[in-house]
């Protein structure tokens, strides 16, 4: 079934406030979407935005959420659709944390895949967001190619 229309059945089971809203990802989100990651100091796509881009635009699951045209939330997924489903990348505005927007995000990758687990690596400063999410600690790896 299209991400799409599975995306928009699932907005449904979220609550969030009337002018915020959940799609799919269309590349002329990729700038935004940067500019979040640089303000968070995340560096990969930024660094390296033909790559970046080409993530995006391979990956299973790609959302965003907005508000009017600016986009305040992302999110991008790889699935198996029956065991695994790892969160590659969530990130939220700092101005908009504690909206539910990180949540939403979440559940509609949850409920379009609900009988995979999530596997994701996080930043320092976000194990009360996941916690209250019902996510266990794991010990994980990286090894990264490109610095960054």
């Amino acid at each position: 079934m299209d991400e799409l229309i599975i995306a928009g059945e699932m907005l449904e089971q979220v609550n969030l406030s009337e002018d915020i809203f959940i799609r799919k990802f269309t590349e002329s989100d990729f700038p935004l979407i940067q500019a979040l990651f640089e303000k968070e100091g995340w560096m990969t796509i930024v660094k390296w935005p033909h790559e970046g881009l080409e993530a995006w635009k391979n990956s299973t699951i790609t959302l965003v959420a907005c508000e009017g045209d600016k986009v305040i939330g992302a999110i991008r997924a790889l699935t198996d659709k029956e065991i695994t489903t790892y969160i590659a990348e969530i990130i939220v505005d700092i101005n908009y944390r504690g909206k539910g927007i990180g949540k939403a995000l979440l559940d509609i990758c949850h409920n379009m895949y609900p009988h995979t687990r999530f596997d994701l690596l996080s930043t320092e400063g976000s194990e009360e967001f996941y916690k209250k999410n019902n996510f266990k600690n794991f010990i994980g790896f990286r090894k990264s190619y490109y610095e960054g």
